[in-house]
């Protein structure tokens, strides 16, 4: 059996998450910059979720470096024929970290998502409550793909690649929803404004919102289709999705207090 050359397919995800990765910084220091100097009264989830996002691209970033040496360089492993794909296609506690990461990141990034949009719903209670489902609907979906190839062993294995195929599917059908429902209540707002103002004033930020959910909604489609066409690039392309699904908030945030605030007072 011709094995899939995983142990490059790695390499090329850890090299295009460094890429990303540096821009995150870039961000976040903005970030940092635009809350605590620049407006010191932005509300404490705003921080602390720019905190925790980047925290877990850091830590998936070092944990990535680290699966690769082992993967690459432990006499152990590489002794044996095939031995780094092998070793990349099994469940290690280093796959089940990265995993784990990307999960919780995705996780905390849906929950800022509903916070924000039961608050411009009118803070909406059966809105949330209906979109907290969906969400507790994706979390068990994750875990019971985590428990089926942590039983098995075995990445390739077929039940857990069609359940963590529809999670990727239930996680791209929240996230357009979550973002277009955003934008459309911000359209909603400035339309019914536009008669004392003579403009949408929520324009700047509906651009904004949709722009910056188009870069994480288009990582995950690319996921999606690599699961769907079943290549095994999708074992390792959620490894790059991490640093999206970071780089969404500090972009969204970067480009509101900047933009927004510039051609809007």
């Amino acid at each position: 059996m011709l094995l899939p050359a995983l142990d490059r397919m790695f390499i090329t995800s850890v090299w295009l998450q460094c890429i990303i990765y540096g821009v995150n910084c870039v961000l976040f220091g903005v970030c940092m910059y635009v809350i605590f100097i620049r407006n010191k009264r932005a509300h404490w989830i705003v921080p602390l979720s720019c905190i925790f996002h980047f925290s877990m691209a850091t830590a998936h970033i070092i944990v990535s470096f680290l699966y690769a040496l082992q993967g690459l360089t432990n006499p152990a492993v590489i002794s044996v024929p095939n031995g780094s794909t092998l070793y990349f296609a099994s469940v290690t506690a280093f796959w089940s970290t990265l995993t784990g990461l990307y999960l919780f990141n995705v996780l905390v990034l849906h929950f800022l998502l509903i916070w924000r949009f039961y608050l411009v719903w009118n803070r909406n209670l059966v809105i949330a409550i209906i979109l907290l489902i969906l969400e507790v609907g994706h979390l068990s979906t994750a875990l019971a793909a985590w428990a089926v190839v942590t039983h098995s062993r075995d990445i390739f294995e077929s039940t857990a690649l069609h359940v963590a195929t529809a999670l990727f599917i239930l996680n791209l059908v929240l996230t357009i929803f979550l973002t277009s429902g955003i934008a459309y209540r911000l359209w909603r707002a400035g339309a019914d404004t536009f008669d004392l103002t003579g403009h949408n004033a929520y324009k700047p930020a509906i651009y904004t919102i949709i722009q910056c959910g188009a870069i994480y909604t288009s990582s995950i489609v690319v996921i999606c289709v690599l699961r769907l066409s079943g290549k095994p690039a999708g074992l390792v392309a959620p490894y790059v999705g991490i640093q999206f699904a970071t780089l969404t908030p500090l972009l969204l945030i970067v480009s509101l207090k900047f933009g927004v605030r510039h051609d809007e007072t």
